[in-house]
């Protein structure tokens, strides 16, 4: 079995977490290499999470108050 059989069968077994940690470690071995790889639309979005869709699931479509307006307040009634 070559090495490339043997990491893939361990990848297989792998858990989800770990294969995206791999994914990520081999990404960071060719661009340290030079080869600079450039993922596609598919492969950043598994890097990235979509926090913009995390917020709406959350806040739904109720828009949270300015902070500054809030300090400003705060500030006003100590003085």
């Amino acid at each position: 079995m070559s090495a490339r059989e043997a990491v893939i069968a361990e990848i297989n077994a792998a858990p989800e977490s770990m294969v995206l940690e791999t994914y990520d470690f081999v990404l960071f071995l060719k661009s340290k290499s030079g080869q600079n790889p450039r993922p596609t639309k598919q492969e950043t979005s598994i890097l990235r999470p979509d926090f913009l869709a995390r917020q709406k699931a959350v806040f739904g479509d109720r828009v949270l108050a300015d902070s500054q307006v809030i300090l400003d307040e705060q500030r006003a009634d100590r003085y």
